[in-house]
């Protein structure tokens, strides 16, 4: 189960079902999704509609795919205008998630592709909207049982852009600089020792009063190291007794926080069947995409990240966009995985987790 974000044609996406965003009485017009869809299935799709008549708003309804051969279903709904958010518009695009999810299910479906419902004529403000849908399938892929998988498209057309908030981007683009600079002195420093030339003659003694201050503050410090080593020791054996594999050290953690596997692979945006090739197969080494995943699904911090990805021969780069922002999230304790897919698919980098189509 997971869920990804594509630029394609919505008509040309390999799925069991891809979803028609429609009007009440599915009356065609523009150039948007709707027409696009009625143009590749052909005529067959407004008889069908036809006959149904009308779908009340938040509502979906299911027809057979007609012209569109590479799926086999198309299912429409009605999502909300926008018009200041205070006429109940999100519980309405939320009820049009919740309604597509549950007729796919019904349906047998077990790949699906939304376009960003209510986002184009209808002016849904995109960064709202996005998070609505996410949230909504996150919640629906987590509900499904066991032996359940579905896997979810977002399907964008060409440049359109997913919107982050404006303190996020900000955020972002601050910690990169500050990176930046703190590599840039730390080269600086470096060149500059490396000009220095070697002291002669002796060091002064300090005085004794300076003296005394500093082997009381350093006791002082080899006191709190001891206390803090001594508190720590239960967890530092049982994190070190043995040399676990990256996929061991994602189940260990899972233990440790308390988070069911099933919890993990949503939060971590891979599958089951994803994790079960890194558990049964150690020798080789994890896409760093997916392994960047499985560090922001278990929600860990800066040090635990790089002992995890460093038992799959990873770690965090400096000198790769995609790490500064997994990073940036990190340092925030923001652990939302379609927030940082977001800015990636912005960018065109590589989302966390399940690969594309």
């Amino acid at each position: 189960m997971a869920l990804s974000i594509v630029r394609n044609d919505i008509t040309r996406m390999q799925v069991d079902a891809i979803v028609n965003t429609t009007n009440e009485y599915f009356q065609v017009g523009g150039l948007g999704v709707d027409a696009g869809i009625h143009d590749a299935a052909g005529p067959e799709l407004k008889e069908a509609l036809a006959e149904i008549g009308f779908c009340p708003a938040g509502s979906a309804v299911i027809t057979s795919s007609f012209g569109i051969t590479n799926c086999r279903y198309i299912i429409h709904t009605v999502g909300p205008y926008y018009i200041d958010g205070e006429h109940g518009e999100s519980a309405q695009l939320r009820s049009c998630y919740v309604s597509v999810l549950a007729l796919a299910r019904k349906n047998g479906c077990r790949s699906l592709a939304f376009p960003l419902i209510s986002t184009g004529a209808y002016r849904y403000p995109k960064a709202e909207a996005y998070s609505i849908a996410t949230a909504c399938i996150r919640e629906f892929l987590l509900s499904l049982p066991d032996d359940e998988e579905m896997m979810v498209y977002l399907v964008l057309f060409d440049r359109e852009s997913i919107a982050v908030s404006e303190k996020i981007d900000t955020g972002l683009k601050q910690f990169i600089t500050d990176q930046y600079r703190e590599d840039t002195k730390k080269r600086l420093a470096a060149a500059k020792s490396r000009r220095r030339p070697p002291v002669s003659g002796r060091v002064p003694h300090p005085a004794p009063n300076i003296v005394y201050r500093q082997e009381f503050l350093a006791s002082l410090e080899e006191e709190a190291l001891k206390e803090e080593l001594r508190s720590d020791e239960a967890y530092e054996q049982d994190y070190a007794a043995e040399d676990r594999s990256f996929a061991d050290m994602c189940e260990w953690w899972c233990q440790q926080k308390g988070i069911p596997k099933k919890e993990f692979y949503n939060r971590a945006n891979i599958t089951r069947a994803m994790f079960w090739g890194l558990k049964h197969h150690p020798e080789q080494i994890p896409k760093k995409t997916n392994a960047l995943a499985c560090v922001i699904g278990l929600k860990l911090d800066h040090d635990q990240a790089v002992d995890l990805l460093a038992r799959a021969g990873l770690t965090l780069s400096k000198y790769y966009e995609t790490d500064l922002i997994v990073e940036y999230f990190i340092q925030e304790r923001n652990y939302d995985i379609d927030a940082i897919n977001a800015l990636l698919f912005d960018k065109d980098l590589a989302l966390l987790g399940t690969c594309v189509i």
